[in-house]
């Protein structure tokens, strides 16, 4: 009778501990998955990546200047062509690279606002190019150009 209870306590503690580690083992490979999914993995073919989405202006004064920049980045294996800039009304002039973006690489988009021009800044700058994913981006500008200066 002592053996069996001998046996039955070993098994069962034997049991316990195989469970543990059996959980810690899948918690591990799991970790190890969600960390790998965090990184972006370059992808086939161009790939383009809008550092900012939106590009905030703030408060400007009427006739200050008018030129922001933002980023573009090929996540790509390819060379990124920005084939088309194009902004939302004459007011908006984006300015794009020419020249290919090697993969892993950026550029810099220079947009030019006419701060002539008073009032809220609700624009967009449409960015075309070959990316076969996603070939078009929209980059929302926005602020507001006041009349007189702001009080202190």
């Amino acid at each position: 009778m002592k053996r069996v209870l001998l046996l039955a306590t070993i098994s069962i503690l034997t049991l316990g501990l195989t469970a543990q580690s059996s959980s810690k083992a899948k918690r591990s490979t799991k970790n190890k998955v969600e960390k790998a999914a965090t990184v972006a993995p370059i992808s086939n073919g161009p790939t383009i990546f809008i550092e900012k989405e939106t590009v905030d202006y703030g408060v400007v004064q009427k006739g200050a200047d008018g030129v922001r920049k933002f980023k573009v980045m090929n996540k790509g294996n390819q060379p990124l062509l920005l084939t088309n800039c194009s902004g939302s009304c004459g007011c908006t002039v984006p300015t794009c690279p020419r020249e290919p973006i090697l993969p892993g690489k950026s550029a810099e988009v220079s947009v030019k606002y006419d701060t002539n021009r008073p009032g809220p800044i609700n624009k967009q700058v449409n960015i075309a190019s070959n990316d076969k994913q996603s070939p078009n981006k929209v980059v929302f500008i926005r602020g507001e150009v006041k009349n007189t200066p702001p009080k202190k």
